[in-house]
């Protein structure tokens, strides 16, 4: 791997509201720009005209670009792991069926609403670049404790453990699959229940 793939990209940390508002305004920015315009016009200038900050200001957080990206990278982790433990929380008394049903749902509307903003962070943002983890690795606890609490709806054979790293991995997958690789042809729908059947599969199996 190269350096400049791993190198870390320090920025200035926002903690007065007028900061935090300014790095608010510079990644909504991003995103704008992203669905009007595509990938290729994010570039700093643009995303400073669009915030309505100067230059300055933006490099007063962000260093360079890849800086924004990473920014935007963990604002979208922090707001996937609000949603899937929400969901969780939100069912904690529904049976196996309808809890995968609501998973893939809020992970479904979660990267309906900015597609163009995963494609360009799978482009521009390595592979657990800053010491991130993976979605399955970060929700396993929640995971296993919705698994174990639904133990006496699976086969004796389940770990519950291994369980439910392996359901955390399906959902991110699927929910991926269904909204952002889905052919021509194939209706949302129909796939999100192909992916609800893969998932109680392995759970009953």
């Amino acid at each position: 791997m190269k350096p400049s793939t791993v190198a870390k990209t320090t920025r200035r940390q926002p903690k007065q509201r007028r900061a935090i508002e300014t790095v608010d305004a510079v990644l909504d920015a991003v995103l704008r720009i992203l669905k009007r315009e595509g990938a290729r016009a994010v570039t700093t200038n643009r995303i400073a005209e669009v915030a309505g900050v100067s230059i300055g200001s933006l490099y007063q957080y962000f260093p360079d670009k890849r800086a924004i990206f990473d920014a935007l990278h963990s604002r979208h982790i922090e707001q996937v792991d609000r949603l899937i433990e929400h969901t969780l929380v939100a069912h904690a008394s529904s049976t196996l069926e309808e809890l995968v049903k609501a998973l893939i749902e809020a992970m479904m509307e979660m990267h309906e609403a900015d597609p163009e903003l995963y494609h360009l962070l799978m482009a521009e943002v390595p592979h657990g670049a800053g010491g991130k983890q993976a979605f399955a690795v970060r929700l396993h606890g929640v995971f296993l404790l919705a698994i174990a609490a639904r133990a006496h709806q699976l086969k004796k054979h389940h770990d519950p453990v291994k369980t439910a790293l392996i359901v955390a991995h399906m959902v991110d997958a699927l929910s991926h699959g269904v909204v952002l690789d889905r052919p021509q042809g194939l209706s949302r729908s129909e796939l999100k229940k192909e992916a609800v059947r893969a998932v109680l599969a392995y759970l009953r199996s």
